[in-house]
């Protein structure tokens, strides 16, 4: 077995600061996408520790693991949920309104995946560049005919692109900043590939948001940073961007998305919309060590609770089963400790995470198809992001008298009562 390589951490990826608060340990655990599909080879496990900087207040995992390691061959693919491919059409609409993307226009996504976002913009005739390093998934893009280069994102690779393209009119990173080491680097690229009047979009979970709702299994061993607005707005002016506005969607737990341009570009900045997202955070303590501690010892005990939780409905003899392999899941299975036996499977629609094991627990993922005959009193939601999706799509599993628990923000089982109460505040 080839053993993967993990460097610690020492300075701030954002400012260079090596002033940091350790504030939350989830132990050593395998990464949350390593599936496999033989019980007996050994699995890896790696610290899974939060620390903030305290200059700049990026929150940092201690410990990095090779991103050839991760990401050469993946198993996350863009979601199929309505949900998110509603919230990446409204991206496309959103950029075509304020750019008029049109033949003309260059559109540049990093970490692209299987091409679903750009996939988006076909409707305008927009020129359309998908860049990812997985080759798994970036072959899955070509064969939808969305251009696509099997590489990462580095300031040499965006002056390489915009020698053969020409600047971009658009550049989006929708969850994948997060995944960089050297970001800087990146956002360096990012300038350099950017038209005069051109946008950069990032989006990223919300540490803000991360924090008021528990959401520690956001965690894990690919999300190497987690950002706060004042955070970004660093990054984008050490690289000689300007942000220029912030929105915050409800994907992914909680994700704010952040667009800056070229000092000169014609786009005015939402200084008030800025301005307020920043002193929020200040006003919510997330410049203060005390309220990542807090943060940390709730963690703790909603990880003991999630253990209890799953314990009691076992022997109490319920089959209990896990419903959507995320990677999010994975987190907080492995991290709370839940021992192998308690799942008799996990249901999952992408195919290539079927018939393999879940990371760290041995349990077989199966077909959507394969779980309906199997019919588990108790599925455990892992993707609970998609909370009241799955409830409405899962609606003749609840009314047959089977019941959901739902870990976060703290674990509580839902029937079909609570499924229509649920639902229907939502809508």
């Amino acid at each position: 077995m080839t053993r993967t390589r993990v460097a610690s951490v020492d300075s701030c990826r954002i400012c260079g600061a090596d002033n940091w608060h350790t504030f939350l340990d989830l132990g050593n655990v395998p990464l949350a996408n390593s599936f496999v599909t033989d019980e007996s080879e050994p699995e890896e496990t790696f610290p899974l520790v939060l620390m903030s900087c305290r200059v700049c207040r990026l929150a940092s995992l201690t410990h990095v693991v090779h991103p050839k390691d991760l990401y050469d061959h993946y198993f996350y693919v863009s979601s199929p949920s309505r949900t998110m491919q509603d919230h990446m059409a409204g991206l496309a609409r959103r950029f075509q309104r304020i750019l008029g993307l049109g033949a003309s226009s260059l559109v540049v996504e990093i970490g692209s995946n299987n091409g679903d976002q750009l996939a988006k913009f076909r409707p305008y005739g927009c020129s359309l560049l998908g860049i990812d390093p997985a080759q798994n998934i970036t072959e899955q893009a070509r064969a939808r005919g969305i251009d696509t280069r099997t590489d990462f994102f580095t300031s040499a690779v965006a002056t390489k692109v915009r020698a053969e393209r020409g600047p971009a009119d658009l550049i989006l990173a929708r969850h994948v900043i997060a995944h960089v080491d050297d970001v800087r680097d990146l956002v360096a690229g990012v300038r350099d590939l950017l038209a005069p009047d051109g946008i950069f979009a990032i989006e990223v979970p919300y540490l803000k948001e991360l924090v008021s709702r528990r959401a520690f299994d956001t965690v894990y061993h690919e999300h190497l940073s987690y950002f706060l607005v004042g955070t970004l707005r660093r990054l984008l002016e050490d690289a000689g961007l300007r942000m220029i506005d912030v929105d915050e969607f409800d994907v992914h737990g909680g994700s704010i998305l952040v667009t800056a341009t070229l000092p000169s570009s014609r786009h005015r900045t939402n200084t008030e919309r800025i301005e307020g997202k920043i002193r929020a955070e200040e006003t919510a303590g997330l410049t203060s060590d005390e309220t990542y501690d807090r943060f940390g010892a709730v963690v703790d005990r909603l990880r003991e609770s999630l253990r209890t939780c799953l314990r009691e409905l076992v022997e109490a003899g319920y089959v209990v089963a896990g419903y959507g392999a995320s990677a999010k899941g994975v987190t907080w299975l492995t991290t709370s400790g839940i021992p192998r036996g308690w799942l008799a499977f996990c249901s999952d629609t992408t195919p290539e995470k079927q018939g393999t094991l879940l990371p760290g627990l041995g349990v077989r993922v199966i077909s959507p198809e394969e779980a309906r005959e199997q019919r588990p009193d108790v599925y455990v939601m892992l993707a609970w992001n998609y909370r009241d999706e799955i409830l409405a799509k899962e609606a003749d599993f609840l009314n047959s008298g089977g019941r959901f628990l739902i870990p976060i923000p703290e674990p509580h089982l839902v029937g079909a009562k609570e499924s229509a109460a649920l639902i229907g505040a939502a809508s």
